[in-house]
């Protein structure tokens, strides 16, 4: 038997879906700044010359120019926009096959024995004479041979 449903279903058509595309959406952002101005930083600690700059991820993901401007063109678009976007991919990746997998489990569609044991013929015997205690004397159409 399926588990029952915890929570009441959204009065809204869509505003669930909607409302997880904004958090997802604001999720990635969060992660692709955080990841820039990291990578930003080591970018400029292993090419550039200059000091580890305060954590500022929205300038990072913005003006990155402005963060590192000792960095040439090619070492801010490889180490703030390429490689955070690649890992900010995978992360986004890990996080819905994760969140598919919790969601939707490891169901198979398939009845197991267990759900169709109601359903065979002596239980529902047993159901039909416990309803109706006056056919517990007759014998069932598929007793008979």
């Amino acid at each position: 038997m399926p588990s029952p449903r915890t929570s009441a279903p959204s009065t809204t058509t869509g505003s669930d879906a909607l409302l997880y595309l904004l958090f997802g959406a604001l999720g990635a952002t969060m992660a692709f700044g955080s990841l820039a101005w990291l990578t930003g930083n080591l970018t400029n600690s292993l090419v550039g010359s200059g000091p580890w700059t305060p954590f500022r991820a929205t300038d990072a993901l913005l003006h990155p120019g402005a963060l590192w401007p000792a960095l040439s063109t090619t070492a801010l678009l490889v180490g703030v926009r390429v490689v955070p976007g690649l890992l900010t991919l995978a992360l986004i990746t890990t996080g819905l096959v994760l969140w598919i997998r919790w969601r939707c489990g490891a169901k198979t569609g398939l009845a197991r024995k267990s759900d169709l044991a109601p359903l065979l013929d002596k239980e529902i015997t047993a159901k039909a004479k416990s309803l109706r205690p006056s056919l517990s004397d007759r014998e069932g159409k598929r007793g008979r041979r």
